[in-house]
């Protein structure tokens, strides 16, 4: 194993992500079968397959994902060095890497667009993952920080709360329970709920409020798109339990409306996440800072 290189890994990485030579040799900015030369390098080099190959379908062999555990911690290593050696040079990256949840993701262009008028000359790249993917990325190093509701709990983390984020359940303007008051919890069990995905936040909420009313709705649909949900809610094909941060333009368009189920908005709140056990750029201290500093306001703003 002692000839593989930097670039070898860097690629292993890159068809690990995509699972097709092609995608990463897009990635790379290289071509496709110089991906499949270097992966076939690393495999002779080590004497094990890394990739199962199906015709054009790639998938990693169970030494492919033990490998791909170091290629990551190799990765995160390296960022690391780079961060302090530009720290010592005076020309530290100005790259932002924020992963959020896909809530979030209404609300980010906002916050950008005022973070960016303090720091013009910031990159920043941007991952929509749900909770648990997200919790993944900062654990391998992946994204610098995180934007979302419920903190968790698996990781050593930073957690700065930004803002309210209240949620509730809504409807079509159309259905039967739109123009009802003080509606009871209960009322919901006959009711079609379209819900989001297991281990995404807005989930989890939503479960938990379920429970401690004792209720159990009939969830006909499962999606993993809020832009989805919405279309669907619109449509009337049922009530869901969403950030009322997401729906806010259908709100005041009054394509959406909150319906006024007792308890609700179940109210949380927005965190800016981070690892606190690892070296951190200052820019994502700068944007740390400016989300405690503007975010709140920007957020209520929004919505």
């Amino acid at each position: 194993m002692k000839n593989i290189t930097l670039r070898q890994i860097k690629i292993f990485l890159s068809a690990a992500t995509h699972l097709n030579f092609t995608k990463a040799a897009k990635a790379l900015h290289i071509t496709s079968p110089a991906v499949s030369l270097q992966i076939k390098e690393m495999e002779h080099d080590i004497g094990v397959k890394l990739f199962d190959r199906n015709n054009k379908k790639i998938s990693l062999t169970s030494a492919g994902e033990y490998f791909l555990v170091y290629a990551k911690r190799i990765a995160s290593t390296l960022h690391e060095a780079e961060l302090i050696m530009g720290k010592l040079h005076g020309t530290e990256f100005t790259t932002l890497k924020i992963g959020l949840v896909s809530t979030a993701q209404h609300f980010l262009p906002y916050l950008l667009s005022a973070f960016k008028e303090e720091y013009p000359t910031v990159q920043i790249r941007i991952e929509v993952r749900n909770r648990q993917q997200l919790i993944q990325l900062l654990k391998e190093g992946d994204i610098d920080l995180a934007i979302m509701g419920r903190p968790p709990k698996e990781i050593n983390n930073d957690l700065d709360p930004i803002a309210i984020h209240p949620h509730g359940f809504v409807a079509s303007p159309q259905h039967p329970l739109a123009l009802k008051t003080n509606v009871n919890a209960s009322t919901l069990n006959t009711c079609e709920l379209i819900s989001r995905e297991q281990g995404s936040g807005t989930r989890f909420i939503m479960e938990k409020f379920l429970s401690e009313h004792n209720i159990s709705p009939l969830i006909s649909m499962e999606m993993s798109s809020n832009e989805t949900i919405k279309l669907a809610v619109t449509a009337n094909l049922g009530i869901s339990f969403m950030s009322l941060h997401t729906v806010a333009e259908e709100i005041r368009a009054k394509k959406i409306i909150v319906l006024d189920i007792e308890d609700t908005p179940v109210i949380r709140a927005w965190h800016v996440v981070s690892l606190n056990n690892r070296l951190t750029s200052s820019m994502a201290t700068n944007f740390q800072n400016f989300m405690q500093k503007r975010g709140g306001e920007i957020i209520s703003n929004f919505a």
